[in-house]
């Protein structure tokens, strides 16, 4: 039986590769946070676009909600410069988002 068909094995580990476990506490409520604050960043922009009227208004608003869906796909694999990065930026972002929504 081949490497990937063994059961039990992580898929990760199964392609060669080793999963993007946190090494201590603190990196794994950093990891928590960033998780939160991407999904939460994705889902003012999913509410933003159910909204849109506007046909250029809303490509724009399509565009970057692809963004950060593809940033939360890759948040396991970003950097400790990248998450801390998130964490600097990101709430200032979705205070701006949800005063555009009206939350």
């Amino acid at each position: 039986m081949s490497d990937s068909k063994q059961p039990g094995k992580h898929i990760t580990e199964a392609l060669g590769g080793r999963p993007g476990a946190p090494r201590s506490d603190e990196e794994r409520i950093e990891r928590e946070r960033v998780r939160n604050l991407i999904q939460t960043v994705a889902a003012c922009y999913n509410t933003l676009v159910s909204r849109e009227t506007d046909t250029g208004r809303r490509t724009d608003l399509v565009a970057k909600l692809s963004f950060y869906d593809d940033e939360f796909r890759r948040r396991d694999t970003m950097t400790a410069e990248e998450r801390a990065e998130v964490l600097r930026t990101y709430p200032e972002l979705l205070e701006r988002l949800r005063a555009e929504i009206g939350e």
